[in-house]
């Protein structure tokens, strides 16, 4: 009887899709807001995210969207909120694996009105790597920054970066140091027996 239970089981967990698409829901109902969220995975990293609120005194609406989508080379992302005045803001991005690393592009807008442009790409050598970011607001350059590892004959590894900003702009990400791999790692020595 035990083993027809375990076989039974095991037989469910197997026909069980490993990406089953999940759907969860969040509701908030008191005196002041009523809503909910809902969101939705399929198990393949897509990802949609729909919620919405209602203020009581008034019937104001805040709504908020997000949509993440994997592609053939990499993924896309956007994602819109609008608060309870009816101010916006949002953003998509698009990010695409390359031969040697990757490369990204993006926009996004704020509730002031300000519109920000987003490109950055990375790529890899045998000894080195390269990851560069550019942001702009309204047409402008607000953000410029190249960072560069280069490991030299001696084996030591060479950082240096090129940053522009405008004083009143603050990326929120910081950018973490480049490391870059020995393209001939040593080999660890296992200790024999009878060595």
């Amino acid at each position: 009887m035990k083993n027809f239970i375990s076989l039974s089981i095991t037989a469910m967990l197997i026909a069980t899709p490993a990406s089953a698409e999940r759907s969860k829901t969040v509701t908030i109902d008191n005196e002041k807001i009523s809503g909910s969220k809902t969101i939705v995975r399929d198990g393949q990293g897509n990802v949609v995210v729909d919620g919405a609120l209602t203020r009581k005194r008034d019937g104001a609406t805040a709504t908020h969207k997000y949509d993440r989508s994997r592609t053939e080379n990499g993924w896309t992302a956007s994602g819109q909120q609008t608060d309870f005045q009816g101010r916006s803001r949002g953003f998509d991005y698009q990010r695409a694996r390359t031969e040697n690393g990757f490369e990204a592009t993006g926009s996004a807008y704020n509730r002031r009105g300000d519109e920000y442009g987003y490109s950055a790409y990375g790529q890899r050598g045998e000894n080195s790597r390269e990851r560069g970011r550019n942001v702009t607001r309204n047409g402008a350059v607000v953000y410029d920054r190249v960072d560069t590892a280069t490991r030299n004959d001696a084996g030591q590894i060479v950082r240096n970066s090129a940053v522009t900003r405008d004083p009143s702009f603050r990326p929120k990400k910081k950018i973490r140091p480049l490391r870059v791999k020995n393209p001939k790692p040593a080999r660890r020595l296992k200790n024999r027996r009878g060595n």
